[in-house]
């Protein structure tokens, strides 16, 4: 978005106020900003209004405008200046397409608004996130519309791609669907933030994705199920505004005055559903290396300094854990009615049963208790591209050459799909009358049917029979006939009237010419809607693309294990295409029934491994391991020859520090896990950990388990 560009030069001691207007698929939603102090301070908010068709978008802003003006009060002037929050569907290279762009410039035309730029909603709503919760969005963001599902995935707050999805009745299978396309061996961030303009759908939304089974899905994956958020129609207006304001000022924050009964209740349901989110360190710039096929748990690590901390535990635990035990027991004496020992045999029993019940306790703090540590730690990605050929008649991954060996998958698909009709017809009837063909030659004319006949105006007529005129008898007394003729054409224009003038054939009209008797009648005409050759294929092309969808998800199901689908080696080809009406048929609708065979290659991913190691190989110092896990790649194709596919072939590597797991389990064991981080500062690029201990115990008593062994550690990349 180019908003500095547009106030270049300019400084505005006066306050000015700016419109955000969210656009989005069934809804829109405005609001009035300003920008004090170097922050963005909201006035006012409306409520979503409702559109469908292109002529209903100007008014549905002009409703949710002028509900933002009534809240307004006297003293502030009604803006002109407006940035536009679009969906990520609509843009394309960094700017707004075409055919939405069309919109936008009508929307400004008519309600006198004047364009100052446009941010896309996912990164606004990033943007808005990190300012409100003190770190980068990891999040998988769903815009909700109507007919598609735009998804836009974020890591550290960077924006790593989108997709748009076609809709269908499961929204778990539409975003699994579009997540897909993000696969590459790393897990997804385990959040999820939908929004779209109607609360009550992104309820349904919310409750269709938290109840479905995330687990063992084959393409995708995440570290743990993901949490569902929604994002309130109103704070997509507070995110176009927000970001708009860091484009024109740099400010990084926003303010909200009254903004209605509306908006302070969405922000109190919104907290009922609002997440923990765990803030993220930032990188740390010291100098790493990386390292290849070697094990994380055997590798030996530089010596490694930690900073030792009072345990927060007795040493002594036995003892520390008998005392609570008998101080506990003293506080429930008279609350509790137990046969407390007093003397005799009794005493000898319940102080037996007191030591047993004692011992078996400290045996069970000791012994049983275990925890699941994982690290999280900002990897050191590498990339590199080549050039790779894919040849399913290749036997083996040839890495002098990079030729990949491939095998092809196919699958038919097929559907049905209608759309009205946008080109028109000229349909009605021809005009018909009678004429006096007079002949002035010295020869008899004989005239076939469908002679040309042309009055004035180029309009055309022939006869409807064969003719045979005379010859002239004298220079005043030319042989004539009555015949009928018929317009060429359609048309209420060829109803000419009595003694109109014809040029007969070729005949110059001094020698031969044609003479109407009558007042010709019956020319009529009218356009119907009929089908153009555009209906055609705009319909075969939205068709295809579709099954075309449906025909990738059947391939990604089916994918063999240990095989990676090359998407861009897709290709589909029609094996039946039966549209119920031609091109120029009278017709409101149209509709075609298409099969496809769709075929795509997939490779191994141990040679894509072999492939990625070779590249690797010379560049990978000490102090970082690669795992096959940590590995993606992606395909762009360049040519086919001869059933050989040269494709750009990228490697994605993310590679992760080596740390002595054995050594940190001991160095951890028996700690409180509210302060272990401290043992973690000293692994390169740490970000967070997740520590998950069972039997879950009191606050009190909950301590990392005192049998290194029982401790699980796994290092993990940060979403």
């Amino acid at each position: 978005m180019d908003l500095k560009e547009f106030l270049a030069g300019r400084e505005n001691k006066k306050k000015e106020f700016y419109w955000a207007v969210v656009i989005e698929s069934g809804w829109i939603q405005a609001g009035v900003w300003e920008i004090v102090a170097q922050k963005a301070e909201m006035v006012s908010v409306s409520p979503p209004a409702a559109w469908e068709t292109d002529g209903e978008l100007v008014g549905a802003t002009d409703t949710a405008l002028s509900s933002v003006v009534q809240s307004l009060s006297e003293e502030i002037k009604e803006p002109s200046k407006t940035v536009f929050g679009v969906p990520s569907s609509w843009v394309g290279n960094g700017q707004i397409k075409d055919e939405y762009l069309g919109k936008i410039k009508k929307i400004c035309e008519d309600l006198s608004l004047e364009p100052t730029g446009f941010v896309v909603l996912p990164e606004a709503i990033a943007h808005l996130v990190k300012t409100e919760e003190g770190a980068p969005l990891n999040a998988v963001v769903v815009g909700i519309g109507k007919s598609f599902l735009d998804l836009a995935v974020f890591k550290l707050g960077n924006l790593i791609g989108t997709a748009t999805v076609a809709r269908s009745i499961s929204i778990f299978e539409d975003v699994v669907e579009g997540l897909t396309r993000f696969a590459g061996g790393e897990p997804l961030p385990s959040r999820v933030v939908v929004y779209n303009g109607k609360s009550g759908e992104l309820e349904e939304a919310k409750q269709g994705l938290t109840a479905a089974n995330w687990e063992n899905l084959n393409k995708i994956k995440f570290l743990h199920t993901p949490k569902v958020e929604i994002f309130i129609p109103e704070k997509k207006v507070l995110a176009t505004a927000l970001a708009g304001a860091a484009e024109i000022a740099g400010v990084s924050s926003i303010e909200k005055k009254e903004l209605g009964k509306h908006f302070e209740e969405a922000l109190l349901k919104e907290e009922e559903h609002k997440n923990v989110v765990v803030p993220e360190k930032a990188i740390s710039p010291e100098d790493l290396g990386f390292v290849l096929d070697k094990d994380i748990t055997k590798q030996e690590p530089e010596k490694e300094t930690i900073v030792e901390k009072e345990p927060m535990v007795s040493k002594d635990l036995a003892v520390g854990l008998i005392l609570k035990i008998k101080s506990f027991l003293a506080r429930q004496k008279g609350k509790i009615n137990l046969p407390w020992p007093k003397t005799g045999k009794l005493m000898t029993s319940g102080v037996m049963f007191l030591v047993i019940f004692l011992v078996s306790l400290f045996l069970f703090f000791w012994f049983y208790p275990k925890a699941e540590v994982r690290i999280y730690v900002m990897p050191k990605r590498f990339e590199e591209k080549i050039r790779a050929v894919i040849d399913p008649e290749q036997k083996e991954v040839d890495l002098d050459k990079m030729v990949l060996p491939a095998e092809a998958l196919t699958v038919g698909v097929d559907g049905e799909k209608t759309k009205a009709t946008t080109g028109t017809k000229k349909v009605g009837e021809k005009a018909r009358g009678s004429v006096k063909i007079r002949n002035g030659t010295v020869q008899t004319i004989n005239l076939p049917a469908g002679t040309l006949l042309v009055a004035a105006n180029d309009l055309r007529f022939g006869l409807i029979s064969l003719a045979s005129i005379s010859a002239a008898l004298s220079p005043s007394d030319p042989g004539t006939q009555v015949v009928d003729i018929a317009a060429s054409e359609i048309g209420a224009e060829y109803n000419l009237a009595k003694d109109e003038i014809f040029k007969v054939a070729n005949y110059p009209k001094a020698d031969v010419d044609a003479v109407s008797t009558v007042n010709f009648s019956g020319g009529a005409s009218r356009e119907i809607s009929a089908v153009s050759e555009d209906d055609q294929k705009n319909l075969e092309e939205k068709l295809t693309s579709e099954l075309t969808l449906q025909a990738k998800k059947n391939l990604f199901d089916g994918l063999p294990l240990g095989k990676v689908f090359v998407e861009a080696s897709l290709s589909s080809t029609p094996a039946a295409k039966i549209f119920d009406n031609k091109v120029g048929d009278e017709a409101t609708n149209i509709k075609l029934s298409l099969k496809l065979k769709v075929t795509g290659l997939t490779v191994s991913k141990d040679d894509l491994n072999k492939v990625a190691k070779k590249i690797l190989a010379g560049v990978a110092p000490d102090g970082y391991v690669l795992n096959d896990d940590q590995l993606g790649f992606d395909f762009s194709k360049l040519e086919e020859t001869r059933g050989k596919s040269a494709y750009d072939f990228r490697v994605i590597a993310d590679f992760l520090p080596v740390v002595n797991l054995n050594s940190l389990a001991q160095e951890i064991s028996g700690r409180d896990p509210l302060l272990v981080e401290q043992y973690f500062t000293s692994i390169a690029g740490f970000s967070r950990a997740e520590i998950n201990i069972r039997p879950n115990l009191p606050k009190k008593l909950r301590f990392l388990p005192r049998i290194p062994k029982n401790i699980s550690i796994e290092i993990t990349k940060e979403r």
